[in-house]
């Protein structure tokens, strides 16, 4: 699992999630993102790139969100149509995080 930061206009900062969101890439990523997360208060969570989404991720992306919400900030989705989003959809996750298909759209959301 691999995770990348850049912090773009308005404030926002897109992260992007590659490889399998399972327990052993959640464990690799679960620190960083934390860190993001308290210190950014508009994130873009780039998922199109994880083939695999397990519980474990899940959690990761639910205590993120905790954590900027508590900062006052919002953190959005971005997962095309694929397994990963049907995973998400499932579990019940885009009642809690908003999940958007496309950037531009999760920018936009972020942006207003």
């Amino acid at each position: 699992m691999d995770i990348s930061a850049d912090d773009l206009a308005g404030g926002i900062t897109k992260v992007v999630l590659r490889g399998r969101f399972d327990t052993t890439g959640a464990v690799v990523v679960e620190l960083p993102f934390n860190k993001i997360a308290t210190e950014k208060q508009k994130i873009v969570v780039d998922l199109s790139a994880v083939n695999f989404l397990a519980s474990y991720g899940i959690r990761v992306l639910l205590v993120a969100a905790k954590i900027v919400k508590s900062n006052s900030g919002s953190l959005v989705v971005v997962c095309p149509d694929n397994n990963v989003a049907k995973v998400l959809k499932t579990a019940g996750m885009d009642a809690l995080i908003p999940i958007y298909q496309t950037e531009a759209a999760a920018m936009a959301a972020l942006a207003s």
